[in-house]
């Protein structure tokens, strides 16, 4: 019994040793994305077939300062994140549709859908993933809604109609945001049953 506690505690102790020498990953302090998949849901409300999309990424960031607080007393509020700015939101998508094109070795090509607004996306904000200020390599998911999307606001998109988008995302950094790569989704079929 004696001989059990001895090394017992010598087995803890060298599992403390080993575990607080575990390095944390180093990663660039520019926020690196990686597309992971689209969540699609479709539903029907007075008779007109409406989608709604999660865009889910993978980020790898070496400071940990991804996300916007939506509270209004935050810094996140003021410049550069103020409203008005381009650093407003920090999810930015730019949405693309298949239309034919007999050019084309495929038969078809993507284009810049025409918003009926000028400049309008499905970007907004995501908020925080650290509680703190304090610098850490942050590593995971995010998940991003779109909530609807329906062809009595977007006359061009039917069902049937094929999509896609690139997506790219800002951190906290002051006076300038670092802006992420750019990542495409796969191609996505509207309108229709999974």
């Amino acid at each position: 019994m004696r001989y059990m506690l001895k090394y017992s505690i010598a087995c803890l102790f060298l599992l403390l040793a080993l575990s607080s020498c575990r390095k944390e990953p180093v990663y660039d302090v520019v926020p690196e994305i990686e597309f992971r998949r689209v969540e699609q849901y479709l539903f029907e409300s007075n008779n007109v077939k409406r989608d709604s999309l999660v865009l889910v990424i993978g980020f790898k960031d070496g400071d940990g300062n991804l996300g916007l607080s939506g509270d209004r007393e935050s810094q996140d509020l003021q410049a550069p994140f103020n409203e008005g700015s381009i650093y407003y939101d920090n999810f930015h998508t730019v949405m693309y549709v298949k239309v034919p094109d007999p050019n084309s070795a495929t038969g078809s090509r993507f284009i810049p859908y025409p918003f009926p607004i000028p400049g309008f996306q499905f970007s907004g904000r995501f908020g925080r993933l650290s509680a703190d200020e304090r610098p850490e390599p942050l590593e995971g998911e995010i998940k991003y809604s779109i909530n609807e999307i329906n062809s009595a606001e977007f006359p061009l998109l039917r069902p049937g109609t094929v999509i896609k988008f690139d997506i790219y995302i800002y951190d906290r950094t002051t006076p300038v945001p670092n802006r992420s790569n750019i990542v495409t989704t796969d191609e996505i079929v509207l309108f229709q049953p999974n």
